[in-house]
């Protein structure tokens, strides 16, 4: 078995990154494998407990790697990676978990021929999807394929070809980070991992998730993590633009889905339209049954996460039960999947009722801004998409982008 080097750039959150090596204790007995925790120069106490847990818990296998400052995710990264003896490289935020047998199934995916990454599946804490791939949405921002779905759906648990996967939990070969010219340092905590991904590809690379490995990720959890993504944004543009393509309306085709785009170029999947029909149809013939209740609507949302009929049913339902909170909760659910009108009045109403208005009052807002946005600004972008999907025959985007301009343009 390849001898794996986990390297875990850290800074500050102690108590998160004691737990994430608890976990490699915990579920990687026996393995082949090193830790080599960066400190990006922590000032909470890292510096004094880290060397003591580590040893404890992985002996000679455990190293600490301590940088005056913190210099970034990127510096932090490449660091480990030149102090690493192992010839697999398996980067880990330290504010994750792991879970049981998340090593093997890894190991399992590089040994195949052709590939030069891989990753686990990535679940919130609720155990909802936080990651199971990277897609591109048709003006080529950046996306987490079925977030917030549940950790048991279908979907994320298949393997799928991908342009990029997060370096919140990545494995590569030693040989390939350093031939791809290793994390780009001019990045500031973002799109380093997409970078990378884009330069494995160049080299004739594949990269494929493996769902088998699950692990646990608390997210962005430290201070400042989105501040430099306009400048990431922008220099990931200049590097890798022709490298990067949209693939999110082909994923989603794949998978029976159809991608939307919003007035404000915000994309979206929803269910082809018959197939919303034949939901809503199922719902309206299981309410007659004395025994339909709460848990038969959640179970169905369970089974199709984009199903936009049943979300507003479960709203109204808690609703018209006086459970106003967990109505709120319910909306605030769908809108992570829809950002529509019926979701956003409902929102409104119930953050009024209960007394949240104040609370809400960026997300309501921006969703005031973007309903009553001017499309013209946006109609040159969505013409150039369907220029470059009708050059590259593209008919799904095409109709997408058609369709845009039939309703807003």
């Amino acid at each position: 078995m390849p001898k794996v080097s986990v390297i875990i750039p850290a800074w500050n959150l102690w108590d998160m990154t004691a737990s994430c090596l608890r976990s490699l204790a915990e579920h990687t007995p026996g393995e082949e494998m090193e830790v080599l925790v960066v400190d990006n120069g922590s000032h909470d106490g890292t510096a004094e407990h880290l060397p003591v847990l580590g040893r404890n818990f992985f002996g000679e296998n455990f190293r600490e790697i301590r940088l005056p400052q913190n210099m970034g995710f990127a510096v932090a990264c490449n660091a480990g990676a030149r102090a690493a003896t192992g010839n697999l490289l398996f980067f880990l935020n330290n504010d994750t978990v792991v879970g049981p047998n998340w090593l093997p199934p890894l190991i399992e995916t590089m040994n195949s021929p052709g590939i030069g990454a891989t990753g686990p599946l990535l679940l919130y804490p609720d155990g909802s999807v936080q990651h199971c791939g990277i897609a591109v949405s048709p003006f080529r921002g950046l996306c987490h394929i079925y977030e917030h779905f549940p950790g048991t759906h279908a979907l994320p648990r298949k393997q799928r070809l991908l342009q990029a996967i997060t370096g919140a939990a990545l494995m590569l070969r030693k040989e390939d980070f350093f031939r791809a010219g290793a994390f780009f340092e001019d990045y500031l905590n973002g799109f380093e991992d997409v970078d990378l991904c884009c330069a494995l590809r160049h080299m004739g690379l594949r990269l494929v998730l493996n769902p088998q490995s699950v692990v646990v990720h608390h997210t962005s959890r430290t201070p400042g993590r989105f501040d430099a993504d306009k400048h990431n944004a922008e220099l990931l543009t200049r590097r890798r633009r022709a490298e990067i393509q949209p693939d999110l309306h082909l994923l989603a085709a794949r998978d029976g889905y159809r991608l939307c785009a919003g007035r404000t170029l915000t994309c979206w999947l929803s269910l082809p339209e018959t197939r919303e029909e034949s939901l809503d149809a199922e719902l309206e013939a299981r309410q007659k049954a004395p025994d339909f209740d709460m848990a038969m609507l959640e179970h169905l949302l369970t089974e199709e996460p984009l199903w936009l009929g049943g979300h507003l049913r479960r709203i109204d339902m808690l609703e018209a039960a006086g459970r106003r909170r967990k109505a709120l909760a319910a909306a605030l659910s769908a809108l992570d999947f829809f950002p529509l009108p019926q979701i956003q009045t409902r929102l409104t109403r119930l953050a009024r009722r209960e007394g949240m208005r104040n609370e809400l009052a960026p997300l309501l807002n921006r969703l005031a801004e973007e309903a009553n946005s001017e499309t013209k600004a946006f109609r040159p972008a969505v013409r150039a998409v369907r220029r470059e999907a009708r050059n590259g025959n593209d008919a799904v985007l095409t109709r997408i982008m058609d369709d845009w301009l039939t309703l807003y343009g």
